[in-house]
């Protein structure tokens, strides 16, 4: 496929798009504010992200962009995901910030009450929604093969020329389960996180991994020699649409602040969508690679 310019980027994949130390407790229930209260102006809205996950979020030093702080003061978080958590605080007069957690503990971390939604390009699985409640969707996207473009498995175009090739995924992603798909596949294990993922990549342990197609490009504006191989329909994955879509999740039953972030979701056109993703893509630091997932 190529590199892409950030510029480029909505135009070149149109609207089939989607998309990783835990800190203390503040004292609140996750059905109330960190203000107090049923979701008052004033509130603190206390957003879970792993804050690696660009163009979704990345970590940076200043509040440049309309960047949103860390809880634990270590720096601020932009990126689409912060521009979906910004317009959720300024709707209500709330004030919002991020609190840093690996991914593979978020779900557990918000039924703790460590924070009160998720906010981090996380798919809606069945399986996670035993755990918590989603929003409606506020990003969705294609998958596909992220690989070196001098791979001899570069000129794929069915899952079935992948046979052989060694593939692992990111632990707990939509993408680890598809890995089982490619027939014939060497599969290898999943892996803590994209930068891992990334570096296995580069060194030939692994020849190819499984990504949304938003996440694949930001990863290829760091790393040039990557390539992307979109599916024709029907030789490609198999996945629902609830799975390759982002919601905000929160703990199960709290119905309170759930309408809330619904009724600002549901006002984001796709347009809206575009245009901010588009804004991440060009605000991306090329230097975050730990910011992609």
């Amino acid at each position: 496929m190529g590199t892409i310019s950030r510029r480029g980027f909505i135009e070149a994949t149109g609207v089939g798009l989607l998309s990783l130390g835990a800190p203390g407790i503040v004292g609140c229930s996750s059905s109330e504010s960190s203000g107090g209260g049923e979701w008052g102006e004033g509130s603190t809205l206390r957003v879970g992200s792993d804050c690696a996950y660009a163009p979704h979020s990345w970590v940076q030093s200043d509040d440049s962009n309309g960047a949103l702080p860390l809880q634990d003061g270590s720096g601020y978080v932009g990126g689409y995901d912060t521009k979906v958590a910004k317009m959720i605080g300024d709707e209500y007069g709330w004030d919002v910030v991020f609190v840093r957690t690996d991914w593979d503990g978020l779900i557990n971390a918000l039924n703790a009450g460590t924070f009160d939604c998720i906010i981090d390009g996380m798919g809606v699985t069945e399986e996670r929604k035993q755990a918590v409640d989603f929003s409606n969707y506020y990003w969705s996207s294609d998958q596909g093969i992220l690989l070196l473009s001098s791979s001899p498995y570069a000129n794929g175009t069915t899952l079935e020329d992948f046979a052989g090739a060694k593939v692992a995924a990111q632990i707990g992603s939509i993408w680890e389960p598809m890995v089982d798909q490619i027939p014939g596949v060497d599969k290898q294990d999943s892996m803590v996180d994209v930068n891992t993922i990334l570096a296995a990549l580069q060194s030939g342990t692994i020849d190819a991994t499984i990504m949304g197609e938003t996440e694949a490009m930001s990863c290829m504006m760091s790393n040039p020699d990557l390539k992307y191989i979109r599916f024709p329909e029907g030789e490609g994955f198999e996945v629902d649409l609830s799975e390759c879509s982002a919601g905000i999740a929160v703990k199960k039953g709290n119905t309170v602040l759930l309408d809330k972030i619904n009724a600002v979701v549901d006002k984001i056109t796709r347009e809206d969508q575009e245009t901010m993703m588009q804004e991440a893509f060009d605000e991306q630091p090329l230097s975050v690679t730990e910011g992609t997932e």
